[in-house]
């Protein structure tokens, strides 16, 4: 039985929410069993993405406002606010709402850009839903701070019980080398530098969502120290390191953990949602559904191949009409592989 856009809107919400809890228990965030991923773990970009997603799970949400209390000094708030702009992420609302509560800490500063509120007071809505897509109701009192942000929901209570990263997990090479260096772009570069066989400025500020400009400069710097190393080829220049010495560095055993591009598949995981919640795709005959996925998926395609996910992407023009349908739910499907 061919499975209707209707209830795939219930499967994708599945396999994302499972998706979300797996990315940030390996960061540390209570709730369920640690997976061994042989992918490094993007915090901003999984933050932009649970700003949307994760009202859908008032638990997995809450827990994340519990480990960014723990682990919030490793955002890196720039990058965040860069990528939410260059990925064109839709939940600046929550994310305004979530840096407020952060702004009330040591972090004062850092986070007081990002939770400027005036702007949202009106309208109200609700933060979370049930798995239906309606708003939850309120029970309690309405947390005052989200009042602000204009979002409505129940008492806060963090719990306390997240974790501070594993250093030594692969999934949190990038924390570890923000706790080592700072939260800068230095981290990112020799993530990346560690996680590839060598690479050109602008490649790298692409998938690390910096300025050429400012990755150019800090690779110049970084090459002086005479730790990386520089390749030249004509008028391009790649930088490279030695991963040995830095798996000493930072007490790692085996093999660096594979770099994924994350932001735009997010970003596109995010707009594949929007279009599946939208109430008027279910008033739709399948042709014109398809017709509609079909058109979304030419305009996200590239983001997923920047990511390195488009080996999961059917060639549409091989399946005609409402044919599409099932092969798009494969297709997203597989990823959250």
């Amino acid at each position: 039985m061919k499975m209707s856009l209707t209830e795939f809107r219930k499967r994708f919400q599945e396999l994302a929410l499972a998706f979300l809890w797996r990315q940030w228990s390996a960061l540390g965030v209570a709730g369920q069993v640690r997976t061994v991923d042989p992918r490094i773990v993007d915090p901003e970009a999984l933050l932009l993405l649970t700003c949307t997603l994760g009202r859908y799970d008032p638990r997995l949400f809450d827990e994340v406002i519990d480990w960014l209390q723990a682990n919030g000094s490793f955002i890196n708030i720039l990058r965040l606010r860069r990528m939410m702009h260059t990925e064109r992420f839709t939940g600046s609302r929550v994310v305004a709402a979530i840096a407020g509560l952060m702004s009330k800490g040591a972090d004062v500063l850092k986070w007081k850009k990002l939770a400027e509120s005036d702007h949202w007071k009106d309208p109200q809505e609700g933060l979370f839903f049930g798995k239906d897509g309606k708003p939850l109701p309120v029970i309690g009192d309405p947390e005052p701070h989200f009042i602000r942000y204009g979002l409505r929901r129940g008492p806060l209570r963090i719990r306390s019980h997240s974790q501070s990263f594993r250093p030594a997990d692969q999934t949190n090479l990038l924390l570890q080398l923000r706790a080592l260096f700072g939260i800068n772009a230095r981290s990112e570069i020799v993530a990346y530098l560690l996680t590839h066989d060598s690479a050109h400025p602008s490649q790298v500020a692409r998938d690390a969502c910096y300025f050429v400009r400012a990755v150019q400069n800090t690779l110049v710097e970084m090459n002086r120290s005479g730790v990386v190393q520089l390749r030249s080829s004509g008028r391009e220049k790649h930088y490279w390191l030695r991963p040995e010495p830095w798996a000493m560095l930072l007490n790692r055993d085996g093999p660096f953990p594979q770099w994924i591009t994350w932001g735009p598949l997010f970003s596109a995981l995010e707009r594949i949602w929007l279009k599946l919640n939208d109430p008027k795709q279910a008033k739709l005959d399948p042709l014109l559904q398809s017709s509609e996925v079909r058109q979304l998926m030419i305009e996200i395609r590239p983001s997923i191949a920047r990511a390195g996910f488009d080996k999961f992407l059917s060639d549409d023009r091989a399946y005609p009409g409402e044919q599409y349908l099932p092969v798009f739910m494969s297709d997203i499907a597989g990823l959250f592989g």
